[in-house]
């Protein structure tokens, strides 16, 4: 897991934001990731190459969805 996501789940007394099945998503996220990454080794350069290239802008998509979702809570919850 990229670790700008990771960094997300590191907030202050983030126990009192989430729920059990957020970090149980977490967790699997993580595990499936890392078998898509040992799958992807045995695939040619140019596949795996894809493989790492969505895994990568995924990531930039969770990153920066988060961050909106704190402007948009942020204007609008005060």
């Amino acid at each position: 897991m990229d670790d700008r996501i990771k960094d997300l789940y590191r907030v202050p007394n983030i126990c009192e934001y989430e729920n059990i099945h957020l970090e149980t998503l977490c967790e699997e996220c993580a595990m499936l990731e890392e078998r898509v990454h040992t799958i992807a080794h045995a695939l040619s350069e140019q596949e795996c190459g894809v493989i790492e290239e969505y895994i990568r802008t995924r990531n930039d998509l969770e990153v920066e969805t988060v961050k909106m979702a704190l402007r948009w809570g942020k204007q609008h919850y005060k």
